[in-house]
């Protein structure tokens, strides 16, 4: 299928280059960072949770560095009111290919929310409870990647995807009762160049076994509880 073969183009550096993950005390965003009672709430109830999916992320997918403030519930980008999403944003370690460089910015998006985003989505949706609480509105991902002759780990160079969707849309997807082309349409989309922000663009979503499958050669995971 072309569409599966598009994603050949990315390489992955591993634990090789790039940013470094923020240490987990500064990975969740610290409770006095929030500004009203939801947020407050959330973060107050499901700390340990936070704890363990980011546990989960630096030892399982050692390939996706989690920054400063990366985890925790946030709102979406430029939406009124207080609706909370479970929010996991992280950088890409990978090196770009001709392949991927030679595809269109909605192509490179489409393929990193379908190799990394879909995953962490199952990763943030797993939690029962996290779910039931009605004080939370959804779920999001944000993925950040250096984008073609970028170089460096300047944010400036890096190309941003964003996307928020309610979570009985993100769980109906992940249970295959819902198809990629109506989550996309449910889902509040933002992409940035940069700091130049692009909107919403067209994302499509394709199968993507990589996230399950692959494995990092010498690669133990720090926490030999975690089973990955």
């Amino acid at each position: 299928m072309r569409t599966r073969s598009l994603l050949v183009g990315i390489t992955l550096l591993g634990l090789v280059g790039g940013a470094a993950a923020a240490p987990p005390d500064e990975a969740i965003i610290p409770f006095d960072k929030y500004t009203t009672e939801k947020g407050k709430t959330l973060a107050t109830m499901f700390g340990s949770q936070l704890r363990q999916i980011l546990n989960r992320v630096h030892n399982c997918r050692p390939w996706l560095n989690v920054p400063k403030a990366g985890l925790g519930f946030t709102r979406a980008v430029g939406m009124p009111g207080d609706d909370r999403y479970l929010n996991i944003w992280v950088r890409v370690h990978q090196t770009t290919t001709a392949e991927f460089a030679g595809l269109s910015t909605e192509r490179r998006a489409s393929a990193m929310f379908s190799r990394h985003g879909v995953d962490l989505l199952r990763q943030l949706a797993a939690d029962d409870s996290i779910f039931a609480d009605p004080a939370l509105h959804g779920y999001s991902v944000i993925l950040s990647w250096l984008k073609p002759n970028g170089g460096g780990a300047n944010p400036e160079k890096e190309e941003t995807l964003g996307v928020f969707t309610d979570k009985a849309t993100v769980r109906a997807f992940l249970a295959k009762r819902m198809g990629g082309k109506e989550f996309v349409e449910r889902a509040t989309i933002v992409a940035f160049d940069g700091s130049d922000r692009l909107g919403r663009i067209p994302l499509e979503i394709w199968e993507d076994d990589f996230a399950r499958t692959f494995k990092l050669p010498n690669y133990e995971p720090e926490d030999k509880n975690v089973r990955c």
